[in-house]
Formats: C-alpha cells, sequence, structure tokens
C-alpha cells in the first residue's frame, strides 16, 4: 500500500508570542517555548477537527518536528486518534543564516519527559532515520526548500516499506517548513511559488491544516493541494499567517515587532476616524468638510458566492470526498471595475473582462478542467449596501508592508442584480432621454446639466431594473 493523503499541520500560538515576561522553555534549548494557553486549546481544537473526520480520513500516523511546541501540537491528536508520535528532524524549524544562534532540538529521551504516553518507541522511527537534517549553519530559502525535496525522496519510501498498512500521515511542524514541504510535494520551483493561476500562496496560520492526495497512485506520481490552510475549526479563525515573502522568519521578535507596528498604525487610524460617518470613511472625505484634502482609503467587496458547477462532472470531480474543482468566484487582475458615487447608500457596481477558463496544475502535470465561477459575475451589474465590519482588516502590499486598514464592506445584494442586455438587443434612444426628461422635470435642470447627473451605464441599469419591477421608481 502507498501513502495516498497527507495532512501537514502548523504548530498552535506559542507563549512567546505574548506580551512578556515569557516562561523558559521546558526542554531548556533556546528558541523552543512552549505552547500559550490559547494554542493548547487550539490544538484541541485540531485534535476534534481531525476526530471527527470519516474513519478513511483520519491520519493513521502522526510525525513532528522535535521542537517542544509542535510535540505539544500533536499530543491530544495523538490522544483523540489513540496514536502515537515520532519525530523527525527532516521536518525541523527554519533558522536564517545570519541567525545568532541555530538551536538543535531535543531527543526521544529529552522528550519524554514530557510526552512518555504519546511518543513512539524510538526504534519505530529513529529521529534522524533519514538522514535529513537542517543545516547547523542555517538555511537559506533555497536550501530548506531543497531539504523539504530530500525529506520527501526519502521519507515516503523509507515509509512505505515500514508501514505498507498506512496511506494516511499527519505532519506537525512549522510555517516555513509547512511550506517548504507543500512546494516541495506539489513539484513546485520554490518556496514563493504559487500554487494557481489566481497567484494563490500556501497558507501557515497558527494551528493551520493542509491536506495533499495523490494525482495518481501509480509509483512517483504527483500530488496536488485539496485543502490550503484550513482554519475553519479555530474559534479565533486564522492568526500568525506567514510565507517567505515576509522576509523574517516566522514567529519571530522581528515578526511579532513588524505585526505590533501595523496594529499600532491601524489603532491610530481607528482613532482618527471613529466619530466619521460610514460613507465618510469609505470616500475619503475629511470630518471637516475641506474638499482640498484627500486620502487612499480601502474598501472590500462581497460579491455573491456561487454554488454552480462545471458542464462536465467527470472532468471536475476527480475521487470520491475530494475538495470540488470549480473554483470560487475571483476578481481578476485583468477585470474592469465601475461604479456610482460611492456617497449613495446602495452604489452600483459593475465588473467587466473577468472570464478565463484554464486548465489547473498540479506540480508538472495538468490533471483536471477546473470550470472558473468568475465568468458568473462578469458584466453583471449589483446594488450594494454598506456595512460596517466589527473589528477590521489589514491590507499589505506584496512586500509585506502595512499600508492600510479597511472597515468597511460593500456587500452586493444577489436579489436585486442587474444583467446587462444580451449583445445585439438596442436599447431605445428614446427611453434613455425620457429618464433625461424626467431629470430635467424633477430637477429643474437644463438638459446641458442632465450628462452630469447620468451616465449610460447607469441609465441602462435604471431601464433594466424597471423592466423587471415596473413600480420601481429612480432615484
Amino acid at each position: 500500500m502507498t501513502i495516498e493523503t497527507i495532512y501537514i499541520a502548523r504548530h498552535g500560538f506559542r507563549s512567546n508570542w505574548l506580551p512578556p515576561p515569557h516562561p523558559e522553555p521546558p526542554t531548556g534549548i533556546d528558541s523552543d517555548p512552549q505552547l500559550a494557553p490559547h494554542g493548547v486549546e487550539q490544538a484541541k481544537q485540531l485534535a476534534a477537527y481531525l476526530t471527527s473526520l470519516p474513519a478513511k480520513d483520519k491520519p493513521q500516523f502522526i510525525i513532528a518536528s522535535p521542537f517542544y511546541r509542535c510535540v505539544e501540537t500533536a499530543e491530544p491528536i495523538a490522544e483523540m486518534l489513540d496514536l502515537k508520535v515520532a519525530i523527525d528532524r527532516g521536518v525541523g524549524e527554519w533558522f536564517r543564516t545570519n541567525r545568532s544562534t541555530k538551536p538543535v532540538p531535543a531527543d526521544y529521551d529529552q522528550l519524554k519527559k514530557f510526552f512518555g504516553t504519546v511518543l513512539i518507541d524510538e526504534v519505530k522511527w529513529p529521529r534522524d532515520n533519514l538522514n535529513v537534517i537542517p543545516s547547523l549553519e542555517g538555511e537559506s530559502e533555497e536550501e530548506i526548500f531543497e531539504r523539504a525535496q530530500a525529506f520527501w525522496k526519502s521519507f515516503i519510501p523509507a515509509f512505505e516499506e515500514k508501514y505498507p498498512d498506512i496511506d494516511t500521515i499527519l505532519i506537525v511542524t512549522h510555517a516555513a517548513t509547512k511550506i517548504a514541504l507543500g512546494s516541495a510535494l506539489l513539484g513546485l520551483t520554490s518556496v514563493f511559488d504559487y500554487i494557481d493561476d489566481n497567484q494563490t500562496l500556501l497558507r501557515a496560520g497558527a494551528c493551520s491544516l493542509s491536506k495533499y492526495v495523490r494525482s495518481d497512485k501509480q509509483a512517483g506520481a504527483n500530488w496536488e493541494i485539496v485543502m490550503n490552510g484550513n482554519c475553519e475549526f479555530l474559534t479565533k479563525g486564522e492568526e500568525m499567517n506567514w510565507d517567505f515573502r515576509e522576509g523574517v522568519e516566522a514567529g519571530s521578535a522581528e515578526d511579532i515587532a513588524k505585526r505590533k507596528a501595523a496594529e499600532e498604525a491601524l489603532a491610530g487610524q481607528q482613532q482618527q476616524n471613529t466619530d466619521a460617518p460610514i460613507t465618510d470613511l469609505a470616500t475619503g472625505s475629511e470630518v471637516d468638510g475641506n474638499d482640498e484634502d484627500f486620502e487612499t482609503f480601502y474598501v472590500t467587496i462581497d460579491l455573491p458566492p456561487s454554488n454552480i458547477k462545471g458542464d462536465n462532472d467527470e472532468d471536475t470531480l476527480l475521487r470520491p470526498g475530494q475538495a470540488p474543482k470549480s473554483k470560487n468566484t475571483v476578481i481578476k487582475p485583468s477585470a474592469q471595475l465601475q461604479f456610482t458615487d460611492l456617497k449613495e447608500d446602495h452604489p452600483l457596481i459593475k465588473i467587466s473582462n473577468n472570464v478565463s477558463q484554464k486548465t489547473a496544475t498540479h506540480g508538472t502535470q495538468s490533471r483536471s478542467r477546473v470550470i472558473d465561477n468568475s465568468l458568473l459575475i462578469d458584466r453583471r451589474i449589483f446594488e450594494t449596501n454598506w456595512n460596517r465590519l466589527q473589528g477590521t482588516e489589514l491590507v499589505f502590499d506584496e512586500n509585506g508592508k502595512f499600508i492600510g486598514s479597511i472597515k468597511e464592506h460593500l456587500i452586493c445584494n444577489k436579489n436585486t442584480s442587474f444583467v446587462l442586455k444580451e449583445q445585439g438587443e438596442a436599447v431605445d434612444a428614446e427611453e434613455l432621454g425620457d429618464i433625461d426628461d424626467e431629470n430635467v422635470n424633477q430637477h429643474a435642470l437644463q438638459p446641458e446639466q442632465v450628462q452630469q447627473l447620468r451616465t449610460q451605464f447607469l441609465k441602462k441599469a435604471i431601464l433594466k431594473a424597471r423592466k423587471k419591477n415596473p413600480e420601481a421608481k429612480s432615484t
């Protein structure tokens, strides 16, 4: 039997991510902290999620990085699934070459003092069984990727030979290693690569879970990802997500300082906007009404979800229980956005040039068609509603620099969406003129002033709405 399913999880929330003072590492090893109480709860929630899966999907073997926080995360999982935890340095932490210390993790004897009931007997899987060991001089981004490649090359055949009856395993590791292992498994070229055409990166939040399955059960086959950094089972959702574009080690003092600076900048911005009305915050208008001042603002548009499947189910459904192959509704980089006055309570929006249907690739081989649901919103007009967030969303640029925050969403009302007339359907110019006349009569405007109020885009939307609902009136 071959390994068919690999889960990769990141450890839970670390104690040294909280404000000081921090507890001393239980093992006495530098940079080997225990989980915070919140991280312990996350580990239990991950364990409950894995336990709730159908029997065929549950992990049958657990391998953890030898660092304390990873074994501590694996402990409740092992207890709930009645398994043991093996450790392997091949999935250990990533330390940069310019780091002052590169700690060597604990061995079985040291860890048994804390996890004696869940650790496997060392003879069944020695810590350095594969001789894939992180360099004591530290690693570059290229070197951790090469380590991940070497790990899979040695691990899969060795494990399948030793445990031929096991086809589903769980690895508990660190953010950087989680990404490197996933990138190598998918056949990517580096830890910076996107995993699809939508520029999706591998997710690595605290206690997040990713799932990989064989795309073909033949020897040497490629793998594909069917779950990317899942955090739906965590009460607080995704926290402390990280990727190599951050430029600092995950969870390091530099990482925490960077996040803290972003939070402080956000808090300052929140204080400035506390008394501003929703429409002023969204449009960037100054509270004092000074039209000569401008500011950059960010707003999220929530599009209605789509559950429509592709035309060819044989192409989109690869195997029972596997994630669906239709993409979520996504705004493409090529898309064009039009909108009416954002000071209105219900702005209209239209998205154009947002259609594509491509072949999804996993590793170096193409396996299945992906039906892109983004085409379902292309060239449609939506009425939106303003919705103030309970919290805030942070906005970072491609280099990980904090640039702003989002306080409100524009939520599309799918029940009042408009669809443009098919090509070839003429729009009666006389009907459009009626709308202009209506404005002149209602507002005592000169005809040449009407165009400043009603664009062709908006007038067509109003006409469409009236034909669907004769009683509807424009505002």
